[in-house]
């Protein structure tokens, strides 16, 4: 098997995401307003060293639990802590401590690289690559024997020897040999700064640029995180967020990757789409929290009238993505009566005397309090939350066998205010019925592999069309919830 040069873009025909371009878009409509804000920078912060320290734990550098990288996100990258929290010696908390400073440095300057426009190149890379492994002076290689040894590290300079890992199979991993390593790296260089200039989608140029630097792997030790962080470029130069790929994505990331190697790079796109969704909402929730901050401020500055004015369009805007919501529930009920009719059929045909039923409840509705527990719970287990205040709507299919099981839809807001964004989330749960009659859900889970999330910058079809797909996912999850009550 030979190495195979690196390839253009090509079939990149429903690989952008509708989702994070209407999310891009809602963002770019409201970033203004955080510009300049401690809240902003504080925010800013604590995602670049999120990105510091995960770009080392993906590449196995050092590793502790989310707690730990919790506790530095918000606090500091300090040595004592690492080795405090998490048991290493200070002297090898030390040198990890300096490890993912190097990496918060090569972030920062990520930043400013945007800010100032600098020309995307050979040399920037390079450089890179030495900021990257400043505290980092052997890596271990593998002898034509087969044997493995530490050699001293090249800081900044293309690799001498090979570097082919060999897989779980046995085979070779082949990565572009060193004498063509220039050749290559021209080529990406020149192709990116091409594509840099067309409309490819972030999420696909990024998907393209990371796999294809992977493919080359021009430095002896790094190229992972030299592969990310000329990913993040993209995302920074189209007003997004860094690109941050945690522990948890991991095997996600790495069957993307193998997949890519087959000339396929959607699973790739979808990761890095999935992951700058996820610091847009983050950020949509700063941003609320800033407005409320600043409302009287603002009131003072602007006067009355200006921000009535404001309020009234947002509030336009705002009833755009209830009448989506309002549609996404009709659908939700007629999807779920499908569901109970064919079930009921089936129980019929097997003489069982139970079935199952649909409710629903409108934003509206007497009865659209019901679930709020349940809907906190799996915000919280999904890391968002919920506003039930200003949007609430549900369906629910109820399965009466043995026992009574629901599968509930709900439809509310994202975050702290009435801002636009909306979830649909679904979970289960199970009936109890305590001493008193009374009935109770236990055993509440999730029905997703992760929430919908849509706002007023996208298309209705493409809601739709992004939803129809959701759902179905989510419902598998929900009645493989139910066999288990069975079983």
């Amino acid at each position: 098997m030979q190495y195979t040069k690196i390839k253009e873009i090509t079939n990149t025909d429903n690989l952008a995401s509708s989702e994070l371009k209407a999310l891009s878009e809602l963002w770019g409509s409201k970033k203004e307003q955080l510009k300049g804000s401690d809240e902003y920078s504080l925010f800013l912060k604590k995602m670049q060293r999120e990105w510091a320290i995960e770009t080392g734990i993906i590449e196995r550098l050092y590793t502790w639990d989310r707690g730990i990288t919790k506790s530095l996100i918000e606090h500091g990258i300090d040595a004592a802590q690492i080795s405090h929290k998490s048991g290493i010696n200070r002297k090898d908390a030390d040198n990890i401590s300096n490890i993912i400073q190097d990496q918060q440095q090569t972030i920062e300057g990520l930043f400013d690289f945007v800010k100032n426009n600098k020309p995307f190149s050979e040399h920037f890379i390079r450089s890179m690559h030495e900021q990257f492994v400043a505290h980092q002076d052997t890596v271990e290689a593998q002898t034509p024997e087969g044997k493995i040894i530490t050699v001293p590290l090249l800081k900044g300079e293309y690799k001498k020897h090979p570097n082919n890992p060999k897989k779980s199979d046995g085979k070779m991993h082949l990565y572009c040999p060193p004498e063509f390593v220039t050749d290559e790296m021209e080529q990406l260089i020149a192709l990116y700064n091409k594509y840099d200039k067309s409309n490819i989608a972030p999420e696909i140029l990024s998907a393209w640029l990371h796999h294809r630097f992977t493919q080359i792997h021009p430095f002896q030790d790094g190229n992972g995180r030299i592969a990310r962080s000329i990913a993040t470029l993209v995302f920074l130069k189209a007003g997004l967020f860094p690109l941050v790929i945690r522990e948890s994505d991991r095997e996600i990331y790495l069957n993307a990757l193998g997949k890519a190697d087959n000339d396929d790079i959607s699973d790739l796109v979808k990761l890095f789409a999935k992951r700058q969704r996820d610091c847009i909402l983050s950020a949509l929730n700063t941003q609320q929290q800033v407005e409320k901050s600043h409302f009287a401020e603002q009131i003072f500055e602007n006067g009355l009238k200006l921000l009535q004015a404001k309020y009234s369009k947002q509030k336009e805007e705002i009833i755009k993505v209830y009448d989506f919501a309002n549609k996404l529930q009709n659908i939700l009920t007629k999807k779920l009566k499908a569901h109970a009719q064919k079930f009921n059929d089936d129980l019929k045909n097997n003489n069982y005397k139970h079935g199952a039923t649909v409710t629903q409840a409108s934003k509206d509705d007497e009865h659209n309090y019901y679930f709020r527990n349940e809907i906190i719970k799996i915000a919280k287990k999904h890391d968002y939350y919920a506003d039930t205040k200003h949007y609430k709507s549900w369906s629910r299919l109820i399965i009466n066998t043995d026992n009574i099981f629901e599968i509930v839809f709900s439809i509310h807001g994202h975050g702290h205010s009435d801002n636009g964004v909306m979830v649909v989330s679904g979970f289960t749960f199970e009936k109890n019925i305590s001493e008193d009659e009374i009935p109770g859900a236990i055993n509440t889970k999730s029905a997703q592999q992760d929430i919908f999330v849509f706002n007023y910058f996208e298309k209705e079809e493409q809601v739709i069309e992004r939803f129809e797909e959701w759902f179905e996912e989510s419902f598998v999850i929900a009645l493989a919830e139910w066999q288990q009550t069975i079983a």
